[in-house]
């Protein structure tokens, strides 16, 4: 990671508060109304970052040759009151120890002083809540000052007693002599205090971007003298021929993203545009939608660029919300910067694992609120499918009853077709049991007078699918007719209804493998009451008590596809797999 966090105050329509972003993932999304502040966000990362660690660190030398003296008068906060300019860094939960150690010898006498060290640094003075965050105040009003440790003596002098501080100042200084208490206070964090030692290299894609005329040189990664940057790579000189793989890297992205393996750039021996070939044709890039112009763009930068924390403001001009996706995965995956991405997006939102933060403005004054959830909340949310995204959906929709019939699915789609991608191919939805029996597939406008009395699931999405469980508990039993009826509707198309060929979905896993997943789930659990193709394989009987339970659907669903391999041979399983997959590529418009 690249950077883990960081904060700061006294920088345009951020005031007196000291805002933090962080944690940080590699992907960071910096949500927001218009004219709230998220461009000032990634304005202070690329122009006043590195140049207040310099001013906070004498070991860092400040080298940005474009701007020696980066703070503006523009960039000054407007407000009524005296506002300091400040900066943050912090250091994690995980980190804490490793911190204080290299500060202390690793001896067994100062176990105590590591102990009064965390006392400090976990107190509500450094932010209390398992991150310690160091902040750096500038010394006059002066936004170009030297920055020095924000310490509040009066405060943080309660912490520890006045022993334990002078017991704490003499293993860090060796300094045996009596003084004041805040001159010892003043002593210690002249050792404990944490400054990044260096800083990542920061570029920006601004939101207006366009590719340059022939001989345009480049300043930045809008899009000026991008084709002198692709011809460099294209025809690299023989000391370096590694570049030639950065070229076919950009070539796979657009492959990727475009979905389409023909798809290549090329730069004539003229320099004086982008070709693109794509179908057996070649076109000049300015030809094609101003997408691909965005996302060669996008490219070029993300593959040129390396190890480097790359801000993108509106990555989404121009491509239709699951090109979005697509691009923020490749992005994601593929490259090793890390990146921040101002947007008004919602299709980003769940493209990939990320931390999302939500800017809003009050009185002028720019907040920032981290809104990415703890890790059960997260996985209660995956489980029931729902997403910031959901507005809009694939160009394939199943139909299935609740959460544990998703964890199935894209358990068998992942391991029978892996290209497949839940939310940019496929999404899943769900009816849940109440509303079962006012589906139907009929079209609204059907001659049908009987469809105005239900909902119909082909107006969301043409291009769809149910799966249903049988519940039969003998071969020879029947549907009910409700199932008869949706099974009808859904098999006469576009799409098919897959009734399960067992009594449910679980009658399609192996039958011991899910008495282990039970009794994983439910350890008090004896085994499951009985096994078979007609049986309920999630109802047990504890170890002292005869009484019949069920066990809980989605916590074995989630033990069982982490812990065993998919077999597709049972029942109809395979069949039924193979339809749903050419479907879903039908539904895409692949090839199959």
């Amino acid at each position: 990671m690249l950077l883990k966090g960081f904060g700061f105050s006294g920088y345009r329509s951020v005031g007196d508060e000291l805002i933090k972003i962080g944690p940080l993932k590699k992907v960071n999304l910096i949500i927001g109304q218009n004219n709230v502040g998220k461009s000032n966000i990634i304005n202070f990362l690329n122009e006043q970052y590195s140049y207040l660690v310099s001013k906070a660190n004498p070991n860092y030398t400040y080298r940005n040759s474009r701007q020696a003296n980066p703070f503006k008068e523009t960039d000054q906060h407007i407000s009524s009151v005296t506002i300091q300019s400040k900066i943050s860094f912090p250091l994690f939960e995980d980190e804490i120890d490793d911190f204080i150690n290299s500060r202390l010898p690793n001896a067994w006498n100062h176990e105590n002083h590591r102990k009064l060290a965390k006392r400090i640094l976990c107190s509500e003075f450094f932010g209390g809540e398992g991150t310690v965050w160091f902040t750096y105040a500038a010394t006059s009003t002066n936004p170009n000052a030297h920055l020095e440790l924000d310490i509040d003596v009066e405060k943080i002098q309660n912490v520890l007693t006045t022993t334990e501080w002078q017991s704490l100042k003499e293993a860090l200084t060796n300094d045996l002599f009596p003084g004041q208490k805040e001159d010892w206070i003043k002593s210690i964090f002249q050792v404990f205090k944490y400054i990044p030692s260096s800083v990542p290299n920061i570029e920006v894609i601004p939101a207006i971007r366009k590719v340059g005329q022939e001989g345009s040189k480049a300043s930045d990664y809008s899009g000026e003298g991008i084709i002198e940057r692709l011809a460099k790579i294209q025809n690299p000189p023989l000391t370096k021929q590694e570049l030639k793989e950065k070229f076919r890297l950009i070539n796979q992205f657009v492959q990727d993203v475009l979905e389409n393996p023909t798809a290549e750039i090329e730069i004539p021996y003229e320099r004086n545009m982008i070709l693109i070939h794509m179908d057996g044709k070649t076109l000049p890039l300015e030809s094609l939608g101003t997408g691909v112009h965005e996302v060669i763009i996008i490219a070029a930068a993300a593959t040129l660029l390396d190890e480097t924390i790359l801000c993108i403001e509106e990555p989404e001009l121009h491509l239709h919300p699951l090109l979005q996706r697509k691009l923020v995965k490749y992005l994601a995956e593929k490259t090793d910067n890390q990146y921040f991405f101002t947007t008004h997006s919602a299709h980003l939102l769940d493209a990939v694992e990320s931390e999302i933060f939500h800017v809003t403005q009050h009185d002028g004054v720019s907040r920032v609120e981290a809104i990415s959830s703890t890790k059960q909340r997260s996985n209660i949310c995956n489980d029931l499918g729902y997403k910031a995204s959901d507005i809009l959906q694939a160009n394939c929709v199943i139909w299935v009853e609740g959460p544990s019939d998703r964890i199935y699915l894209n358990y068998w789609l992942e391991h029978h077709s892996p290209e497949l991608i839940e939310g940019v191919h496929y999404s899943i939805m769900f009816y849940g049991g109440r509303l079962f029996s006012h589906l139907t597939a009929s079209d609204q406008d059907s001659a049908n007078e009987a469809v105005d009395d239900l909902i119909s699931v082909r107006k969301l999405n043409r291009n769809t699918v149910i799966m249903f469980d049988s519940d039969k508990d003998k071969p020879k039993a029947k549907i009910n007719t409700t199932k008869q009826r949706l099974k009808n509707e859904f098999d006469a198309g576009p799409g098919f209804a897959w009734v399960t060929k067992g009594r449910e979905v679980e009658n399609y896993l192996d039958f011991d493998q899910i008495e282990e997943s039970v009794r994983s789930v439910h350890p008090s659990a004896l085994g499951l009451i009985k096994k078979g193709e007609w049986e309920n394989l999630l109802n047990y009987r504890k170890k002292r008590d005869s009484k019949e339970r069920t066990a809980s659907k989605v916590k074995v669903a989630r033990y069982y596809v982490e812990n065993y391999s998919p077999n597709l041979t049972t029942l109809d399983l395979k069949q039924r797999m193979d339809q749903l997959v050419k479907f879903i590529h039908t539904s895409n418009g692949h090839d199959v």
